[in-house]
């Protein structure tokens, strides 16, 4: 109904004849407003809208089955992590670039599985009666030095190749072992047994010839420095303190001689170079860690110290990309006491070789970290549970919760 027939409507219904009585007109008054009432009904019914139509919901037969997200779809990462059902024990080591090998355990015994953080397959890689309580991987992870304790409550070493078969058994010779793989010969090591009464004996192996010599050795814990020398600090046991003289020794003729002097750690790389820790005074707030390439003194760089108030000097977490010459550690941002420090620690790139540093995250705790054996990520945690991704600066979990 137009506007225009409305008013006309109106008009007739007020218009009165001019010979109507009062008692006419009251009740010819309730009556216009009756016939008012249903015009105004009438015309707003006409003049509303027509109600668009919805669609009716589907019905839940026809939704898709709702499935759990991967949580790398959240932070953008590509690493698939283990299945939750594989219930992971830790992560042991790093297989290759992108594999890792972690441990299950079972009623009678563990079983050391492969899983490739990008396609998410999982494996078999070794497994034995007893329980599997370290790997150590030597320089081109091309040899495994699985430590076991057998079913006998005895320890001992299986070396296994990159397929998982048994290339050495090392047991017999102590109730405990390391193994310090050669850098520069990777099918040899050191390895220390230690013996009941304290002590330890140290033998020269070579996997590949199945040949085990006694080698005098003054200390337990080495490192290699050339194919045919180690070095080590030379604690004095009546005489506890953090800094010892470290020293260097032939493995094939015993010859030693003294490097360096007040020495609170060391460790070398595969590719030449190697790192000591030093203070200047026991009152320092920075420790002091140098370079060496090839046994001469390359870089240096500054690290805060937190105290431990022991003989125990404390050293953060580190590990070495020897492809890249990259020394990744966790460095807190202040020096102060060990136990009540809660700033987190900066985890810090820094290219030996460039002089230079690179910031890539901050962790809560301190925990160990492990890189790739090409660079590319870094493990990280007290079990390995994450995993760095170094190209996307994003942190994931290696295995499900």
């Amino acid at each position: 109904m137009s506007l225009k027939h409305f008013n006309a409507i109106i008009r007739l219904i007020y218009m009165e004849p001019s010979n109507t009585k009062n008692g006419q007109r009251e009740g010819d008054e309730a009556v216009r407003k009756v016939i008012l009432i249903v015009i105004l009904l009438t015309v707003t019914a006409c003049t509303e809208p027509p109600l668009k139509s919805q669609p009716l919901p589907k019905s839940l037969i026809d939704s898709p089955v709702k499935r759990d997200v991967p949580s790398s779809f959240f932070n953008g990462s590509a690493i698939v992590p283990v299945h939750e059902s594989s219930q992971v024990v830790e992560v042991m080591n790093w297989f290759d670039d992108e594999t890792v090998l972690f441990l299950q355990e079972g009623i009678e015994g563990s079983t050391l599985h492969k899983h490739h953080l990008f396609t998410g397959e999982s494996s078999i890689f070794f497994e034995m009666e007893g329980w599997i309580v370290n790997v150590n991987v030597n320089v081109d992870h091309s040899l495994f030095a699985v430590h076991v304790i057998n079913e006998l409550d005895q320890s001992e070493i299986v070396i296994v190749d990159k397929q998982g078969e048994n290339k050495l058994t090392i047991k017999d010779f102590g109730e405990e072992y390391s193994v310090y793989w050669n850098e520069y010969e990777p099918a040899s090591f050191i390895m220390t047994a230690y013996l009941p009464d304290w002590d330890f004996e140290t033998y020269f192996v070579n996997v590949e010839e199945e040949r085990i010599k006694q080698v005098n050795l003054e200390q337990s814990y080495i490192q290699w420095i050339s194919s045919d020398t180690v070095a080590y600090l030379k604690w004095d046991e009546l005489e506890p303190s953090f800094r010892a003289p470290l020293y260097q020794a032939n493995v094939e003729t015993g010859e030693t001689k003294l490097w360096k002097e007040d020495v609170i750690a060391y460790t070398s790389f595969p590719d030449g170079l190697s790192l000591s820790i030093t203070v200047e005074t026991d009152y320092d707030l920075y420790s002091v860690y140098k370079f060496y390439d090839n046994q001469e003194r390359f870089r240096q760089i500054e690290v805060p110290i937190l105290n431990t108030y022991s003989e125990q000097w404390w050293i953060p977490y580190y590990t070495y990309d020897n492809e890249n010459g990259i020394f990744y550690f966790l460095r807190p941002k202040s020096s102060g006491d060990f136990i009540s420090y809660t700033e987190g620690y900066d985890l810090i790139a820094y290219n030996v070789y460039a002089d230079s540093e690179t910031k890539l995250t901050t962790l809560d705790h301190h925990v160990p970290i492990s890189i790739s054996p090409g660079g590319a990520s870094i493990l990280i945690g007290d079990r390995f549970e994450n995993v760095f991704d170094l190209s996307e600066g994003i942190l994931s979990p290696v295995w499900e919760y």
